[in-house]
């Protein structure tokens, strides 16, 4: 963003005024509000990717390697809860469809929960952003569990043999 307006200032401004237009401001309140910000190059580009991008600027304080961090062990920690499944009932006459079964259900679970403790950073209510990260997290797992069966299909039907 910052080169782009460096380097064409116009350009950015007037792509700012389209955008303010486009809300309903009149093209002259536009300009003069879109103008008056560009007087101020790092406000009008933290502006610019808020209303252009929708990107939130990043804060003062954000770090990301802590960031990271949080992200990894979030990973680690709610990605091998539903290999439990396979690990506590390994002894068990259990068949691999009811291990999987098993492993689907911590799943849900486990995205469930991951989801409400996302609503502790956000305004949304602890059951909805469960909901939606569930829904999401499904619709991802059932996606990528088509393309390996699809896969497998496909190679079944080549008649190429694969060893795992």
């Amino acid at each position: 963003m910052r080169r782009e307006f460096d380097n064409h200032p116009e350009g950015e401004v007037e792509e700012m005024v389209d955008l303010y237009v486009s809300k309903g401001m009149n093209r002259e309140d536009a300009e003069v509000v879109i103008r008056r910000m560009a007087k101020y190059p790092e406000f009008f580009i933290d502006i610019m990717m808020v209303e252009e991008l929708e990107l939130q600027v990043p804060g003062e304080d954000d770090n990301p390697w802590k960031d990271g961090l949080v992200t990894f062990t979030s990973f680690v920690v709610f990605g091998v809860i539903p290999l439990l499944g396979y690990v506590a009932f390994a002894g068990t006459d259990f068949t691999s469809e009811v291990l999987f079964i098993i492993a689907c259900v911590l799943t849900a679970i486990m995205l469930f929960t991951l989801g409400a403790l996302k609503s502790m950073l956000t305004a949304q209510k602890w059951w909805k952003s469960g909901l939606e990260i569930l829904a999401m997290g499904s619709f991802t797992a059932g996606v990528a569990y088509l393309i390996g069966w699809l896969v497998e299909e496909i190679i079944a039907a080549t008649g190429t043999e694969v060893s795992c």
